[in-house]
């Protein structure tokens, strides 16, 4: 990041651009765009609908308002932009990457990639070869109303999205290590470096200390002790993040659905019991109990807001060494590496099973001790892979 700190200009083009990437350069991005005198270009694709529109939203907010710093997307008629250049310019000397990597944490650190990094200046052909490049660039895709091209972007991708699921990755795998388990292990201990490293990771012991107050909250839920609707709130409310209490819980957005809960809070509490009476059996038998009993509140209209994730965060507070968490987060993780399952509403006891055999592989493989270890980790990964 010396470059950033070193430049007067900075041009970047990219195939497509993720959170994870804008992470890596936002701190330096906004000290960068607060010195009137510098200057950026961003060239951004939208591949095949890789490129995150959100971080493009994001990384249009941080230049919007300043002088001289430009966000250009990239949208050829046939194909996709595929470029990949970084441009640090200080007065007339000019350091260039051009290799393999797009602007996402995949590009920069996990992925197999390779720039070749050039240091050449302002009047020599190579630069001007280049310059002469990215104004055809400029003059092909710039836009005034760039917010309004991204928004259409972001429709048109959701429509899209909706309308087609997605495909399984494949990914060809040469060790017979990955090939029993299945998985792609090398990617993941890969991520996991990178993961321990990055300003998301969450110390083990954080989450074990907001799911032993979870627990706590479960137990009084669990019990035969009155709660008025004031009392049951306070007990539900920060296990699912509603506003105005600190959340337990790690599973995101899931103080959407749950405010219909407190509505139920008879049948919630009952459910609660049935996890902990049932967290001493078999991982299978635990969850099938469970679920029978959900499912049965579900169908006749006893119970709402709640579905499979609230119902293994459960199981995962009453002992986060035998019940893993599952959600899509850690099913596409699983499907990236390799291995495919089912949808989490179509899982069986014998499917919980198998899902938390793989789990406990992957956990021991990268020395974690709890399933909490590997849900956070899983997180991370689901957020710069989508």
């Amino acid at each position: 990041m010396q470059l950033f700190k070193n430049s007067d200009e900075i041009i970047f083009a990219a195939g497509f651009l993720r959170q994870s990437g804008l992470n890596n350069i936002k701190s330096e991005l906004k000290t960068f765009c607060n010195d009137k005198k510098k200057k950026s270009t961003f060239f951004i694709g939208t591949g095949l609908g890789e490129t995150d529109p959100k971080t493009l939203e994001e990384l249009h907010s941080i230049i919007k308002t300043k002088e001289n710093h430009q966000l250009i997307l990239c949208t050829p008629d046939a194909g996709i932009f595929h470029s990949k250049i970084y441009v640090f310019r200080k007065e007339t000397t000019v350091t260039i990457l051009i290799g393999s990597a797009n602007l996402t944490e995949a590009g920069w650190v996990v992925n197999d990639e390779v720039s070749m990094l050039t240091q050449t200046s302002t009047h020599a052909a190579d630069y001007l070869q280049l310059t002469h490049y990215l104004s055809h660039l400029h003059k092909s895709y710039y836009t005034k109303d760039i917010l309004g091209l991204i928004l259409k972007y972001k429709t048109q991708l959701e429509q899209f999205n909706q309308n087609h699921s997605k495909k399984p990755v494949f990914k060809f795998k040469r060790t017979q290590q990955a090939e029993i388990l299945g998985i792609d292990l090398p990617m993941l201990r890969h991520y996991y470096e990178s993961y321990k490293k990055s300003k998301e990771f969450i110390k083990p012991s954080t989450r074990e200390n907001q799911y032993i107050l979870a627990r706590q909250n479960l137990d009084r839920l669990a019990s035969d002790e009155p709660l008025d609707a004031v009392q049951f709130h306070d007990l539900f409310g920060p296990l699912v993040g509603h506003a105005g209490y600190e959340k337990l819980w790690h599973s995101g957005s899931i103080h959407r659905t749950t405010h219909i809960t407190l509505q139920y809070a008879d049948a919630f509490r009952e459910l609660v019991r049935v996890v902990k009476d049932n967290s001493i059996n078999t991982v299978d038998n635990a969850f099938s109990n469970v679920m029978h009993f959900l499912n049965t509140k579900r169908k006749s209209k006893e119970i709402f807001g709640i579905g499979e994730n609230i119902m293994t965060e459960i199981m995962l507070s009453y002992n986060f060494q035998k019940f893993p968490n599952l959600n899509r987060n850690p099913l596409t993780v699983l499907s990236i590496a390799g291995s495919n399952f089912k949808a989490a509403g179509s899982f069986k006891g014998a499917d919980y099973l198998q899902y938390t055999l793989l789990l406990t592989k992957i956990k021991d493989d990268l020395k974690m001790k709890s399933f909490l270890e590997i849900d956070s980790f899983f997180n991370y990964v689901y957020w710069i892979d989508n």
